[in-house]
C-alpha cells in the first residue's frame, strides 16, 4: 500500500486518522500527526497523517526516525497559519528592544545606585534582579508611572518575607520529594562548616535526585545552626541529619538513602549504618597533600615543601605590598581545604614568573625566588593539572558524575605511570602519590554499577577483572528481578531495540575509556539486551536523554539508572553551600542563623521551583 491509496481510503472513510496513543512514540512531533487505523480499528503500520491537511507520510522509526514528519510541520501551510495565529495574539506580551537613549539611562542610574549604595557593580546582574527589574517594568506599564518608594517593601518586610516565603516551599516540596523517594531515588550529601565571622557551626543536608523528567535535581535542605553546646560526635550528628529530613517528612527514608561525605571519622561513624560514600575529589585532594608532606623515604621531601612555602610566602608579600597591583593578574594564594587551589597558586606564579621576577629585582629581593624554579614550577603545574580536571569533572551539578569515579581514577593512575620525561622530582612525587592514591580510593559497588549504566561504558573494560565484570551483571540481573518481584510482572523477553536517534545536548567526552560495540544481538532478557545494546557514537552525548528516549526498551534498568545515576561523585554541593553563606554572612553578619538557612535554602530551590 501506498501513501496516495491509503489517502483516497481515507478519503472514502475506510480508513481514519486517530489520535497516537502509542506509549513509544513520544516524539513531539505527534502533536501534528496522527497515525491511522483500518476499518477494523487496527493501526496501519508504517503511515501518519498530518493532522492539518492530512497529507499521507510513510514512517519508519527504525530507519528514517520522525525527520520527514518535522520536515513537512515545519512548511505545511496549515501549521504556519496556526503559528501566525498565535504570534499575532501574543504580541502584546512581546518583549520589547529597548532603545539607545533608555539604555544608557539605566546605565547612569545603575552607576548611581552601586555608588550611592555601595554595592558590587554585578548587584545589577542576576536572575534574581532581573525579575525585579522586569515586575517594575510591567508593574508601570500597567499602572502608569508609580512612586517606586510606596512600592517597593522595607528591609524588614523583606527579611520576614523570606522566612514565610520559605516554609510555604517547605511545605509545597514534602509531597513532590516523598513521591521521589518512595521508588529509593535519591541520595544525600552533607558536610559540617564554622563561619569565619561569629564562629557559628553549620551542619548542611542536600538531597540529590532525577525526576520523572529525567532531570538531576539539587536540592539543599537546610544549611542549620549547629547547637554550640553539643560536641560534633557521632551520636549528635546521627539526630541531626535524620531531624533535617523530617522537616519534610522524609525521615522514613533515612536508612534507604545513599549518602556522600567526606572521610571525618564523626561523620563517618554517624552514618555507619546506612549506605556511604567517600567524596571522590575530596579523596584527590587529600591524597594530593598526603604526597607532599615529607616522609623519611621521600628523598625529595624538603625541597617540595620548600618550594611550596616560598610560593605562599610571596604570594602573601605580594599582596601586603603593592606589587600585586603591578602585576597583570592576582596571585592567588593556598588553603589545604580547598580543592585544586595548590595548583591555582602555583599557576598563578608560573605564568607571571619574569614579571615577579623583574619586580623583586628593582627591589632588591630576587632572593624571595630562592627555592622557586621556574622550569620546576612549570612541572608541577602540568603534574597537578590533572588532578584539577578530576576534581571539575567529578564535582559537576547538573549532570550524572558517579559513573566518573572510576574513568578518573583510572585517568589518574595512567597520569602517575613514569615517564622519560619527567624530573627526578616529579618521577618520586609520581611513585609516592600512586601509593597513596591506591591505599585512599575506594571503589564501591554502586561506582561499579553507575558504570556499567553509562550507555558508552557498559562494557567496563576499565575494568580488568573479568569476574568483577561478571559480578556486576549478575547484581543488575538481581536488581531486575527485585523490580519485577515487587511488582509481580513476569520474565519477559527482550528483542534488540530500534537505533537510537542522535542527542546533542552537553558534551560528555570519554573517547579514551567509551565501548565500540556495532553489533546487533537477538532475543534476550533485559540485561543481556542493554549489554548487546549498540553503542552511542554521538560526540556530544547527554546520559539523562538517552535514558528517557530509551526507558521504554529497558523500563527495569532505566529505573535502576534513575536511582543509581542520581547519587553524587563528591559532595561538593555542601561545598558551594557552604561558600554562599559565607558570602551571605559577610555581606550581612547581624543575620540570625535560621535566616542565613532560609536565604540558602530558598537560593537551591526557587529555580526549581519555577518548574513547577
Amino acid at each position: 500500500m501506498d501513501p496516495e491509496e491509503l489517502k483516497k481510503k481515507i478519503a472514502r472513510g475506510d480508513c481514519k486518522v486517530v489520535d497516537n496513543t502509542s506509549s513509544k512514540l513520544k516524539s513531539s512531533v505527534w502533536e501534528k500527526f496522527r497515525v491511522i487505523s483500518d476499518e477494523e480499528s487496527n493501526i496501519v503500520k508504517g503511515f501518519a497523517a498530518c493532522k492539518t491537511c492530512l497529507k499521507v507520510f510513510v514512517f519508519d522509526s527504525r530507519r528514517c526516525g520522525t525527520s520527514s514528519l518535522r520536515k513537512h510541520a515545519d512548511t505545511c501551510a496549515g501549521n504556519k497559519l496556526t503559528r501566525s495565529i498565535e504570534q499575532y495574539l501574543s504580541k502584546g506580551t512581546e518583549l520589547k528592544v529597548p532603545r539607545r537613549d533608555d539604555k544608557d539611562t539605566i546605565t547612569r542610574l545603575s552607576v548611581n545606585f552601586v555608588c550611592n549604595d555601595i554595592r558590587p557593580f554585578d548587584a545589577v546582574h542576576g536572575e534574581g534582579f532581573f525579575a525585579l527589574a522586569q515586575g517594575l517594568i510591567d508593574v508601570g506599564a500597567k499602572a502608569g508611572r508609580v512612586d517606586v518608594k510606596q512600592l517597593l517593601p522595607d528591609p524588614t518586610t523583606v527579611s520576614r518575607g523570606v522566612n514565610k516565603y520559605a516554609e510555604k516551599i517547605r511545605q509545597e516540596l514534602i509531597p513532590e520529594l516523598k513521591m521521589q523517594l518512595e521508588g529509593g531515588n535519591g541520595a544525600v550529601t552533607l558536610d559540617m562548616w564554622t563561619d569565619d565571622y561569629r564562629k557559628t557551626s553549620y551542619l548542611c543536608v542536600t538531597l540529590h535526585y532525577i525526576n520523572n523528567k529525567w532531570e538531576l535535581i539539587e536540592r539543599v535542605l537546610c544549611t542549620s545552626e549547629w547547637d554550640s553546646s553539643l560536641r560534633k560526635t557521632a551520636d549528635n550528628i546521627k539526630p541531626a541529619i535524620i531531624s533535617a529530613l523530617r522537616k519534610f517528612g522524609i525521615d522514613e527514608f533515612y536508612s534507604k538513602l545513599v549518602y556522600v561525605t567526606d572521610r571525618g571519622a564523626n561523620i563517618v561513624a554517624a552514618l555507619r549504618t546506612v549506605t556511604r560514600l567517600s567524596c571522590a575529589a575530596h579523596i584527590f585532594n587529600t591524597v594530593l597533600y598526603t604526597t607532599f608532606k615529607p616522609s623519611q623515604e621521600d628523598m625529595y621531601g624538603e625541597e617540595v615543601t620548600a618550594m611550596i612555602d616560598s610560593a605562599k610566602s610571596l604570594v602573601t608579600y605580594f599582596k601586603q605590598t603593592s606589587l600585586q597591583a603591578r602585576l597583570k593578574k592576582t596571585l592567588k594564594n593556598s588553603v589545604e581545604t580547598r580543592w585544586n587551589s595548590l595548583h591555582t597558586m602555583l599557576e598563578s606564579i608560573s605564568n607571571q614568573f619574569e614579571d615577579i621576577r623583574t619586580l623583586l629585582e628593582e627591589r632588591g629581593e630576587v632572593d624571595r625566588l630562592t627555592n622557586l624554579d621556574e622550569e620546576a614550577l612549570s612541572d608541577f603545574v602540568a603534574y597537578l593539572e590533572r588532578f584539577k580536571e578530576a576534581t571539575k569533572a567529578l564535582e559537576a551539578s547538573k549532570t550524572p558524575t558517579l559513573h566518573l569515579t572510576i574513568v578518573w581514577y583510572e585517568r589518574i593512575r595512567r597520569h602517575l605511570r613514569a615517564s622519560s620525561n619527567d624530573s627526578n622530582i616529579i618521577s618520586s612525587l609520581k611513585e609516592k602519590c600512586l601509593s597513596i592514591l591506591q591505599d585512599k580510593f575506594d571503589i564501591h559497588r554502586l561506582h561499579r554499577l553507575a558504570m556499567f549504566l553509562h550507555p558508552k561504558l557498559k562494557s567496563m573494560k576499565l575494568i580488568a577483572d573479568s569476574s568483577e565484570v561478571a559480578s556486576v551483571h549478575s547484581e543488575m540481573r538481581r536488581l531486575v528481578k527485585d523490580l519485577k518481584d515487587k511488582r509481580g510482572s513476569p520474565e519477559e523477553h527482550c528483542h534488540h531495540p530500534p537505533p537510537e536517534k542522535r542527542v546533542r545536548v552537553s558534551a560528555d567526552t570519554l573517547s579514551d575509556v567509551e565501548d565500540s560495540n556495532d553489533e546487533a544481538p537477538q532475543y534476550q532478557d533485559e540485561v543481556a539486551a542493554y549489554i548487546d545494546h549498540k553503542t552511542p557514537k554521538d560526540d556530544h552525548f547527554e546520559i539523562l536523554s538517552w535514558w528517557q528516549d530509551h526507558a521504554h526498551l529497558f523500563p527495569n534498568i532505566a529505573q535502576i539508572a534513575r536511582s543509581i545515576l542520581a547519587i553524587p561523585a563528591s559532595s561538593a554541593a555542601s561545598e558551594r553551600d557552604f561558600s554562599c553563606a559565607g558570602y551571605v554572612i559577610q555581606e550581612r553578619s547581624q543575620l540570625k542563623p535560621s535566616t542565613v538557612d532560609d536565604v540558602l535554602f530558598l537560593h537551591s530551590n526557587l529555580k526549581h521551583h519555577h518548574h513547577k
